[in-house]
């Protein structure tokens, strides 16, 4: 440590240490606390030696160094605070319980349960109409939603897909109507 830089070695170190934090940080500001950190560190926690290195070197490693430090302490908070946000905004801050998931598995199970009634209940009351009920079952069994698509899975008319689905609406509300026999 008996190695002190000239005034002339410190200012050139300063310049050049100055442009390396600049081009790392982009921020002048920031770029001046690093370079005063790495100046007190030079002189405190790491000393320069003349033989392995310039001065100019040594305090574009350190500010390096520093840069690099705080980017990676920066990482790990960050990680964290982005961690806390997803729990916050997508998990919540209290999970669900498993009685209140088996809870809800059972009502939605118990809806597609009712559905499935339904539907079986309403292509029970289209016995007479054979077009009506190819539709039903093809809405079911294929997922077909459009009357096009219908039509030309059946090879029948468009037009006869709609009139079988206004069928299809009234026997529905006509079903929907009569009390269940789970709810007499």
């Amino acid at each position: 440590m008996d190695d002190l830089p000239t005034r002339d070695e410190v200012r050139a170190a300063y310049e050049a240490a100055m442009a390396v934090a600049l081009a790392m940080t982009r921020s002048k500001e920031r770029s001046r606390e690093i370079v005063q950190d790495a100046f007190e560190r030079i002189l405190t926690t790491r000393p320069w030696s003349r033989a392995e290195r310039t001065f100019a070197e040594h305090a574009m490693n350190t500010v390096r160094s520093l840069v690099l430090h705080a980017r990676v302490s920066k990482a790990g908070a960050h990680e964290k605070e982005v961690r806390a946000d997803f729990q916050r905004d997508e998990v919540g801050h209290s999970a669900v319980s498993p009685e209140e998931k088996t809870l809800h598995r059972s009502e939605e199970e118990g809806r597609q349960s009712d559905a499935e009634e339904e539907l079986d209940a309403l292509a029970n009351a289209l016995a007479e109409n054979a077009v009506a009920r190819d539709v039903l079952r093809c809405r079911r069994e294929h997922g077909l939603v459009k009357a096009g698509e219908i039509a030309a899975k059946l090879g029948i008319a468009v037009d006869q897909v709609y009139r079988a689905n206004e069928t299809l609406k009234e026997r529905l509300r006509t079903l929907r109507k009569k009390p269940r026999k789970d709810e007499e």
